[in-house]
């Protein structure tokens, strides 16, 4: 993989001139003889092959110096393994920079010195099993100088180095990809948690082709399934109240024309057995290039809190009716009969005044159990 030395190169030309000067100068002095021609045209032909052959490895020198040249200055780390001893033998300027150790360190030291521990069985066996003279690929953490891991995405090939059984490892960072796909893969996994978790309905609205994915609650909550043409926004439009349709449609168009994250809103939506339910309907939507894409929430069952809400509101109004009535309707009988109680003759010598006190008396006793009557109805009606 070297160039051959240069005084060996001068030292092969040389005697080469020599002998087509002593072979010039022997032909002229025989005066063209056919055995010396014959003699000159072998030596020459011989020169001429010996040329070609300085010239041939000249040129083919030079192939291992471009392969040294690109294996250095490859901005990837790269470097060359002893497959028996997992030795390093080899490695590119990019790996002194990323790993942090000097050339002089990486040459005394193995794969296993760039690895965890508890990393160390699992490399074993995939070098045993699966870098046995074929390409491999593979995603590993790696360990830098200051004990600082990271993930790599290995390009492994056979190789010769040097007469030495090796293997070619090209280590591409994935570090950021990996952690990315990682938070990803656990921020999806808590989706799928909740949304089992909860009877809910927890819908994924794709706001660029109107495709929405629910979870099971929407079948507990309004009896859908999920094969009943739910899949698309129009269809979750279509069943809004048509007293709340226009209002939430233009918060949702409002929301999102000033690019804000969260909405928020009550409304009645269409159960499949025709009847309605309230609800609140939260949601988080993302934008890229500020267009909104997606749009993630949840649909909450408030019916019954509606509900209670009015019955406790419509109790209140009723209280105050008997309140009201109390302070007012059953005062004037009984100030009546208190009235009149006092114009009795105890003597009882005028029949005709205590008569008419009499009807009086009985008039306002009436009133006063009609009133009566009046607030018992309204008390059953709070039961």
């Amino acid at each position: 993989m070297r160039n051959a030395p240069i005084p060996i190169k001068l030292t092969c030309l040389s005697l080469l001139i020599v002998v087509i000067t002593i072979n010039s100068y022997l032909l002229f002095k025989n005066g063209f003889q056919h055995s010396s021609l014959l003699l000159s045209l072998s030596i020459l032909t011989l020169c001429s092959v010996c040329v070609l052959l300085i010239v041939a490895t000249f040129l083919s020198d030079k192939r291992p110096l471009q392969f040294e040249h690109l294996f250095n200055e490859y901005p990837i780390p790269m470097w060359i393994y002893e497959k028996a001893t997992m030795r390093f033998l080899s490695v590119n300027n990019a790996a002194v920079e990323k790993y942090g150790y000097n050339r002089k360190e990486f040459l005394d030291l193995t794969l296993l010195d760039i690895r965890n521990e508890e990393d160390i069985p699992l490399l074993v066996e995939n070098a045993a099993e699966r870098c046995n003279g074929d390409e491999y690929r593979g995603i590993w953490k790696h360990r830098k100088k200051d004990c600082i891991n990271f993930f790599v995405e290995i390009y492994s090939l056979p190789a010769v180095y040097f007469g030495k059984n090796a293997r070619f490892i090209m280590a591409r960072d994935v570090d950021a990809q990996v952690k990315a796909t990682r938070e990803a893969r656990e921020l999806g996994i808590r989706y799928e948690l909740l949304a089992q978790a909860t009877n809910d309905a927890v819908y994924d609205k794709n706001l660029l082709t109107n495709v929405v994915t629910w979870n099971h609650g929407l079948h507990h909550l309004f009896l859908y399934n999920n094969h009943d043409e739910t899949d698309l926004v129009q269809w979750w439009q279509n069943n809004i109240h048509p007293a709340d349709h226009a209002r939430i449609v233009a918060s949702l168009d409002a929301c999102k024309r000033a690019h804000l994250n969260y909405w928020s809103e009550e409304y009645r939506f269409k159960c499949a057995d025709g009847s309605h339910k309230y609800v609140v309907d939260r949601a988080f939507i993302m934008y890229e290039n500020n267009i909104p894409h997606r749009m993630i929430g949840m649909i909450q069952d408030i019916d019954k809190l509606v509900k209670q809400a009015r019955q406790l509101e419509e109790q209140n109004e009723t209280l105050r009716e008997i309140a009201w009535i109390n302070s007012h309707e059953i005062r004037r009988p009984v100030v009546s009969i208190l009235s009149i109680a006092g114009l009795f003759d105890k003597s009882n010598q005028d029949l005709h005044l205590n008569t008419q006190l009499m009807e009086w008396l009985h008039e306002s006793t009436l009133q006063l159990d009609e009133i009566i009557h009046k607030i018992e109805h309204k008390v059953k009606a709070l039961q």
